[in-house]
């Protein structure tokens, strides 16, 4: 645990910032490259504060990573100094760890979103956070990030043990592919998530005329971490980039392909369709079937995450009672029914319901 104390002396115009950083796990000649990645983290941050008129940052805190199920004491520390001084959070790094329960927490309670107890003499203040990697999740978006990660890994874990009750270790089972699909659901949604936030970086820079291997190394230059953490390789851009060009389809091509399933079109009409408009195709020259059943596919998709999001949004105020009051389960569903909020059904997209939308 590294704490780097500064004085604090500020005036009433300046905002306050504190910044969080994380040190690798020393291994044994791993010492220079722990002081490189600290020596980014710490270039991100300053950059970021100089970019503000009146910022001033007021202390930096070092997490050790040498346990990797630790529960984020520094974090901890970092909040609670961030409270009693009403200053904004500077992650120089927050990677992947909106899906850890225990790193979210900490944040959480920073925003206002679960306070303990302890925390009453801050109830009037709501913290802030930027993050240098990731600056597309904002303190609006956090909060509904780490839910559905939660909710996601919560849901992974139950098809597992699901598709294990219905499949056999016999290869060529008629249910794998299935089960498969179903087990995958939640990371292939959190991928969509990931590329539909992405997609305004990688449209600027497309405007700029980058090549996607200058996009790999400006990601990487600017601290943008990839999907699974770490630095940005070209592979892993072109996933992200045909991600977003099937998300960009789903979302402007949706209402057409409303009128056309009204119509009973096929996927192979709909291909002809879109080809005779001279419409661009996501993925390959031109629009085929199995092209028009992924975007169909992805709008689907598309409006699961939009639901269960709305459902999580519509949700935290109790979820929030529940930590604070540290209610039982059962008042929690008291709760939510008595407030009025649905549990989104998954796959509600499913042909019927764009053929009822339609008309």
């Amino acid at each position: 645990m590294i704490i780097i104390e500064m004085d604090i002396v500020t005036d009433d115009n300046q905002t306050v910032y504190v910044a969080y950083l994380m040190a690798p796990a020393r291994t044994p000649g791993a010492m220079l490259f722990s002081q490189q990645v600290l020596a980014q983290q710490e270039k991100r941050v300053r950059d970021f504060i100089s970019q503000k008129s009146n910022g001033k940052l007021l202390k930096n805190f070092i997490e050790s990573c040498e346990h990797p199920r630790h529960r984020w004491p520094v974090l901890e520390d970092a909040v609670t100094f961030c409270l009693e001084n009403r200053a904004t959070l500077i992650i120089a790094e927050i990677r992947n760890f909106t899906s850890n329960d225990a790193f979210a927490k900490q944040i959480l309670r920073l925003l206002g979103a679960q306070r303990s107890r302890s925390d009453a003499a801050f109830s009037d203040y709501q913290g802030d956070i930027y993050c240098c990697d990731q600056p597309f999740i904002t303190k609006e978006s956090f909060s509904a990030l780490a839910e559905h990660a939660k909710q996601q890994k919560k849901l992974h874990g139950e098809l597992i043990k699901a598709g294990l009750s219905r499949t056999t270790a016999k290869s060529g089972n008629p249910h794998a592919s299935d089960v498969i699909s179903k087990v995958n659901k939640p990371k292939i949604d959190n991928a969509i998530v990931y590329a539909l936030m992405l997609q305004p970086i990688i449209s600027e820079y497309t405007a700029k005329g980058f090549s996607q291997r200058k996009m790999v190394s400006t990601l990487n230059e600017e601290g943008f971490t990839a999907p699974e953490g770490g630095q940005w390789v070209l592979s892993q851009l072109q996933k992200v980039i045909e991600r977003i060009r099937m998300n960009e389809a789903a979302l402007t091509l949706e209402k057409r392909f409303l009128e056309y399933r009204a119509r009973h079109y096929d996927n192979a009409k709909i291909a002809d369709m879109l080809n005779s408009l001279d419409l661009v195709c996501p993925k390959g020259k031109s629009w085929d079937a199995e092209i028009v059943e992924k975007v169909s596919e992805r709008i689907k998709q598309i409006h699961d995450i939009i639901r269960f999001n709305e459902f999580v949004i519509e949700l935290m105020p109790i979820l929030e009672k529940y930590h604070i009051d540290e209610l039982t389960a059962d008042v929690l569903m008291n709760e939510i029914e008595s407030a009025g909020v649905s549990i989104p059904a998954s796959s509600a997209m499913n042909e019927d319901a764009l053929n009822d939308k339609a008309s």
